[in-house]
């Protein structure tokens, strides 16, 4: 069983809008927001659903500020990760539980049509096309295509952490299960994996 937000003594630290904010996080990113109503929050939270309208208006309203800060958090992540990756080459990402539960929480917003969900996938799919196009004696045929399914297979993957984790035997929210999953990127994607000229031969790609 996952430990309540409650349980960690930081989260008894924190303003009332802040706690409601983690607590619709985490209840979003497990059972989706119309599987989430405002007294769970509330109960998760420790506060009452009225103080939730007060501070949010609605569960709309509090959707949409969940959002924007977890897309901004994890921008903030990933801007942090490429500062050490140029101080240290050999720098390895390594993914908190918070990082988990962030990205979970990004997956399931695919799922349940978020705007902002949508518009951040967008964007993802505009910077992998770029950087196909910036890398010198890359071949593709269809750059754009490629960078959209490539942000699909990752927000994939994003989607289904509880069905991988079952699959490899890891806690969905463990940063095990987040290293293996990048372990086998790297291998999937691998050249000696799926050379080009069979995937080529065998029409798997244009």
């Amino acid at each position: 069983m996952e430990p309540r937000l409650s349980d960690d003594p930081a989260f008894e630290d924190l303003t009332a809008r802040a706690r409601i904010r983690e607590a619709a996080i985490r209840l979003f990113a497990e059972h989706g927001v119309e599987e989430t109503a405002i007294l769970d929050i509330a109960k998760e939270a420790g506060v009452s659903g009225g103080l939730i309208r007060h501070h949010f208006g609605s569960k709309e309203g509090l959707r949409v500020a969940c959002d924007t800060y977890v897309y901004s958090e994890l921008v903030r992540f990933k801007l942090e990760a490429l500062e050490k990756r140029k101080a240290d080459p050999e720098f390895l990402v390594t993914f908190d539980a918070r990082q988990v539960l962030l990205r979970r929480y990004f997956g399931r917003a695919m799922i349940d049509g978020s705007p902002a969900a949508a518009s951040r996938f967008d964007e993802i799919v505009d910077e992998y096309e770029q950087w196909f196009i910036d890398q010198p004696g890359l071949d593709l045929a269809d750059a754009r295509a490629c960078a959209a399914v490539m942000t699909g297979m990752t927000i994939g993957v994003l989607t289904m952490q509880h069905h991988i984790a079952r699959a490899l035997a890891e806690d969905p929210l463990s940063p095990k299960l987040q290293e293996r999953i990048s372990l086998a990127y790297g291998d999937i994607y691998s050249p000696a994996l799926l050379p080009r000229p069979l995937l080529r031969r065998e029409g798997l790609q244009t």
